[in-house]
């Protein structure tokens, strides 16, 4: 019987221990394309016939010289499972390339000795044409089989891409500092950040601010999503976003740029009040609702005589209410800031006009004018403000003003004495500049005492009605005003207080004026400044559109132009070939 090990099989073909190498290497080739042939066609394929040599006998096969060379996997792949992998990824993205109306001849007629490297750019530069989300899908199928693709940072980032979620990859994973690609990248993750967890540091804010497109910011601001520091520091939008984002801070100027006509109403009808010109509440235009309740609040103080606390807390509006209401009552104990500056100027006041009323003769007047000053005097001079010592230093006044005898200057000089535990605000609380004028004061009465002079004005500036110490083309303008306007009794007078002060002027005087009031800039109306004005300014409205798609998705399709960037960078093709801009285009925006 035949040894089983050195017998032919039945069907004419040698046994396998009888192939030599080459032979064994082409069976299994063979063996491979009938596989990939059946899965193909859906049907077992026999193999194809082996070609037989002349003279050789039946159901041999060729000698190993006589057949042609196995086909080489080519350069780059680890083995013809990987080939066979990239090359039907290859097809699909040509397929892709194609149902995109950018179709790709060398990828569709791929050589059979494509290289790693060449299919990588192949693919890439099939990748190019298309718009920025589909290309980035292109490559990312196509990376799970070609490993030249992309560097597996951006793949990552691809994927995450594709699903919307750039958290999905860890911030630094892929990064490369500095790098355009990497900077569309974290302008788009701290987009998505900030759109779904609010979340985001105020830099990466203002970096979103200046480079997203308009209407997008614009919802962002909508949505309550950037805060005041997201403001630009510079640049074209800077203006825009300060009068969305803090618009108590755009000047007068930065209003006028804007043609922001509703704020420049508002904060005209405020500066206007402060201003105490109450005729803006007959103009009450363009106004806000806040502006329009506040319009009609004043006018109930006007008809009623009634100031509310409410409105007395507001201390840009003192000059208004005090023209509203020159005779309002007031709590000088619950309201004591605005209750001493309101009654300090109303007797203040009534002392000049009272003067005037004497220089018109009309002493009657003049005499209700300075029992309206003594009453509201007396009533303040208790009040721990510094408002008690002017209420006490205009009793002063008025009581030497009218002295029938010694004891009117002792009176006047026990009234501005400094008090005792108890009576009032002490002296030494008052500002420095007060405590000053008070002893100036004492001083001018103690001079009178020992030297009395019926004719004295105790006040020259007082009868001219100017503010003490008043320049000299400001006191002498009043003063020829005066003069045409009055008799000869009253233009005598008028000439005395010229005189007086003109002595003064000279260093001639021999006693210098007695000062009323003592602290001038405090009783002053209060200042109304920018900031004031612009205070509680409401956000300026959008002056934009509704975003278009393509402008929601412009950190998204930036980032996927990044991901791209860096696939040609890694295939060795020119970068510029994937260049994005650096902003969206403004024409939308303006």
């Amino acid at each position: 019987m035949a040894n089983p090990l050195f017998s032919h099989p039945a069907d004419g073909s040698r046994p396998a221990s009888a192939l030599s190498r080459e032979e064994l290497i082409e069976r299994e080739r063979q063996r491979r394309l009938a596989l990939i042939a059946e899965r193909t066609s859906g049907s077992p394929t026999a193999p194809p016939p082996q070609p037989r040599p002349q003279g050789a006998l039946a159901g041999e096969t060729a000698a190993p010289a006589d057949r042609p060379a196995p086909a080489a996997v080519p350069e780059g792949f680890p083995s013809e499972p990987a080939w066979q992998a990239a090359q039907q990824a290859a097809r699909a993205a040509a397929a892709a390339a194609r149902e995109a109306s950018h179709p790709s001849p060398p990828l569709e007629h791929l050589a059979p000795d494509t290289d790693a490297d060449q299919l990588a750019r192949l693919v890439v530069a099939a990748a190019l044409p298309l718009a920025p989300i589909a290309a980035v899908r292109m490559l990312a199928e196509a990376a799970a089989a070609m490993e030249a693709l992309l560097p597996p940072g951006h793949a990552a980032r691809a994927r995450a891409l594709l699903a919307d979620a750039p958290g999905q990859v860890a911030a630094d994973y892929g990064s490369a500092p500095g790098s355009s690609a990497d900077d569309a990248w974290q302008v788009y993750a701290h987009y998505v950040r900030l759109t779904q967890y609010g979340r985001v540091p105020a830099e990466d804010q203002q970096r979103l601010a200046q480079l997203l497109p308009l209407p997008v910011v614009d919802d962002l601001v909508d949505d309550g999503h950037l805060v005041p520091r997201a403001v630009p520091e510079d640049g074209d939008r800077r203006l825009y976003l300060q009068a969305r984002l803090t618009p108590s801070q755009v000047d007068t100027e930065g209003l006028l740029r804007l043609g922001w006509a509703q704020e420049q109403a508002r904060r005209e009808f405020r500066l206007r009040l402060a201003r105490g010109d109450l005729a803006v509440l007959d103009e009450a235009r363009g106004l806000t609702d806040e502006q329009l309740k506040l319009a009609a609040d004043l006018a109930k103080v006007r008809a009623a005589g009634r100031i509310p606390a409410e409105l007395s807390a507001m201390k840009w509006l003192w000059p208004a209410l005090e023209r509203l209401a020159p005779q309002a009552p007031v709590n000088l104990r619950r309201d004591k800031a605005f209750g001493s500056w309101f009654v300090v100027r109303r007797m203040h006041r009534a002392l000049r006009a009272a003067h005037r009323e004497q220089l018109l003769n009309d002493h009657r007047r003049a005499d209700s004018l300075l029992k309206h000053a003594r009453n509201d005097a007396n009533a303040l001079r208790e009040i721990w403000t510094p408002g008690g010592w002017e209420a006490k230093n205009l009793l002063a006044y008025l009581l030497v003003l009218n002295a029938t005898g010694e004891e009117s200057y002792d009176e006047a000089l026990e009234m501005i004495s400094p008090v005792a535990a108890g009576g009032g605000l002490r002296e030494d609380q008052l500002p420095g500049a007060g405590r000053t004028h008070l002893e100036h004061n004492r001083t001018v009465l103690r001079q009178l005492q020992r030297h009395r002079d019926d004719d004295h004005l105790l006040n020259p500036y007082l009868i001219l009605g100017v503010a003490d110490g008043a320049p000299t083309e400001v006191w002498k303008e009043k003063w020829r005003a005066l003069r045409r306007a009055l008799d000869d009794d009253g233009e005598a007078a008028v000439n005395q207080a010229k005189d007086a002060i003109q002595s003064l002027e000279r260093g001639r005087a021999a006693v210098e004026p007695f000062l009323v009031p003592l602290l001038p800039p405090r009783w002053a109306n209060p200042t109304a400044g920018a900031a004031a004005t612009g205070a509680g300014a409401p956000p300026m409205p959008r002056r934009t559109a509704a975003p278009t798609q393509q402008e929601r998705d412009y950190a998204r399709d930036r980032a996927a132009r990044g991901i791209i960037r860096a696939a040609c960078q890694n295939v060795g093709l020119p970068a510029d070939a994937a260049a994005f801009p650096a902003s969206f285009p403004e024409s939308s925006n303006q």
